[in-house]
């Protein structure tokens, strides 16, 4: 495994730990609860990470825009999973994308690939990408302080 790669699957593994630290304990009003009309929800946050961890990642890794996992259902996105399930999908996830990223060499995280309607180096996604789990990580810690304030 090259440094380069090293450093990112040690922030991937932080990210995802720190993750099932902030959903520990949620309840299931908590989960679905809204803190505004427009706003996301855990659930939604969860979602939108399993699909980073299970699609996105494991695509740049292997430069495969195509890539899905076996299995994955083609209308995830609008499923309405437990945090129990979306969780499952997540750690699952999680082991995949460590795996291939651990593969990766310094070259490999410089070289071009199709990303977002042109062509970027591999590391520009998995920076991006990784930023987005830290991001609905800390929305979902947000909504779980702001629930509790509201009941307490």
């Amino acid at each position: 495994m090259s440094e380069k790669a090293s450093i990112l699957k040690e922030q991937l593994e932080w990210v995802f730990s720190s993750l099932n630290r902030t959903v520990e304990g949620i309840s299931e009003e908590e989960y679905t609860f809204k803190p505004t009309k427009v706003s996301n929800s855990i659930q939604w946050n969860l979602n939108h990470l399993s699909r980073i961890t299970n699609l996105s990642i494991p695509r740049i890794c292997k430069g495969n825009p195509e890539y899905t996992p076996e299995g994955w259902a083609e209308d995830y996105r609008n499923k309405s999973l437990s945090l129990e399930e979306v969780m499952k999908d997540i750690e699952k996830g999680s082991k995949i994308a460590l795996k291939k990223l651990g593969k990766l060499t310094n070259e490999q995280l410089e070289e071009e690939i199709p990303l977002w309607g042109g062509t970027r180096q591999r590391k520009t996604g998995l920076f991006a990408y990784i930023g987005e789990l830290y991001h609905h990580r800390g929305q979902i810690a947000y909504i779980k302080g702001t629930y509790k304030r509201l009941n307490e």
